[in-house]
């Protein structure tokens, strides 16, 4: 009987041995903009003398919600004794499995993460018996390499209206985000406070607001602003409801408008579309429009055409220049005299990958 016991005891030794003989450090960059193949950047040390078959599972987890949004099971691959340095190269093919919706995640085993902040867990399993060597976690945040640009009201700026539009460019690089979307803070700046303060202290003036778009109109519903004070804004940048990038923070001043005096009023942009509906959008002396260039072209031709007007005649053509990502555009309209006011045109060009966009506009003054 004690012989059996001590051998059992030698056995449950050397299984515990076997357990510890691989050892794992993670190479995996902390923060910034991170690819799905640069998570495979670790160090695999086997220790004892036989060869291993092993697996490398990993978890990604999100530290808000401590869900997974990412789980991944390499390719098996054999572990000498020593040390052996591995990339995703190393562990290919790996099985990807995403916990969310597949419209909204880069599916690309070299694409790149979304932005946010996760915690990377790591095990080394054996690949024939399932038995789990070592395990461990690193902190990893994935941040865009440029946060919201603001573009108006310019800092400091005096306007002439109290109900301004808000504009400004998106953050960098858009392939970090898989729902991307954004919050507008506009609060009222006290004497004597500065403008960070204010963001963080003060009720904000608007009521929760969350859009898709690079513009925000202040709502003619909501009590105007007052001429003489000073206002602070802010954009927040937010992946799948999550803040992931704040913009800077600018000012403002409403100006009091002399009696006689008009001031020029700025329609708000509106998003070219692929499809076309029955929205009918409002141009003053040009057209606004925001564009999505994923074609990454550096110019469009442009067509305007008149709707109600048989044969629909072109009234006006251009070209535009454009960068990859969001656009703002703008199409002057006030020289050319085919187009009159209360009539409805359609705006419209191709990209290089022969998609048609376009948006339906009618002119005021």
């Amino acid at each position: 009987m004690n012989r059996k016991w001590m051998l059992f005891c030698l056995l449950l030794s050397g299984v515990l041995t076997a357990h510890a003989q691989v050892s794992m450090t993670l190479q995996v960059p902390p923060a910034g903009v991170l690819l799905k193949n640069q998570l495979w950047n670790l160090v695999l040390v086997n220790a004892s003398n036989s060869n291993a078959l092993v697996k490398v599972n990993l978890v990604l987890l999100d530290v808000q919600t401590n869900q997974p949004v990412i789980t991944a099971v390499s390719a098996p691959l054999s572990l000498s004794k020593g040390a052996r340095q591995l990339q995703a190269r190393d562990v290919s093919p790996v099985q990807y499995t995403y916990s969310i919706p597949a419209a909204r995640v880069d599916m690309d085993p070299n694409g790149m993460l979304p932005a946010g902040r996760y915690q990377a867990c790591y095990s080394v399993v054996s690949a024939e018996k399932g038995v789990t060597f070592v395990e461990n976690c690193i902190p990893v945040n994935v941040d865009p390499l440029s946060p919201p640009l603001l573009n108006t009201p310019a800092n400091e700026d005096k306007l002439l209206t109290p109900y301004p539009q808000f504009t400004w460019l998106p953050p960098t690089p858009l392939g970090l985000f898989n729902d991307l979307g954004y919050a507008i803070v506009v609060v009222e700046v006290l004497p004597g406070q500065g403008k960070a303060d204010a963001i963080q202290q003060n009720i904000p003036l608007n009521a929760t607001v969350y859009t898709k778009d690079l513009f925000w109109n202040y709502p003619a519903s909501t009590r105007s602003l007052d001429t003489g004070k000073v206002y602070a804004w802010r954009v927040v940048a937010m992946n799948s409801g999550k803040a992931v990038a704040l913009s800077d923070i600018w000012t403002f001043k409403v100006s009091k408008v002399k009696p006689g005096f008009e001031p020029v009023k700025e329609v708000p942009y509106v998003e070219v579309k692929r499809t076309q509906d029955a929205v009918i959008a409002t141009a003053g002396s040009v057209l606004r429009i925001t564009y999505d260039n994923a074609a990454a072209d550096s110019t469009v031709k442009y067509t305007i055409t008149s709707i109600e007007e048989a044969g629909n005649p072109v009234v006006q053509e251009g070209e535009l220049a454009v960068k990859y990502g969001q656009n703002q555009l703008q199409v002057p309209l006030k020289k050319n005299k085919k187009i009159v006011e209360n009539k409805v045109y359609l705006f419209r060009f191709t990209s290089s990958r022969n998609e048609s966009w376009s948006v339906k506009f009618t002119m005021t003054k």
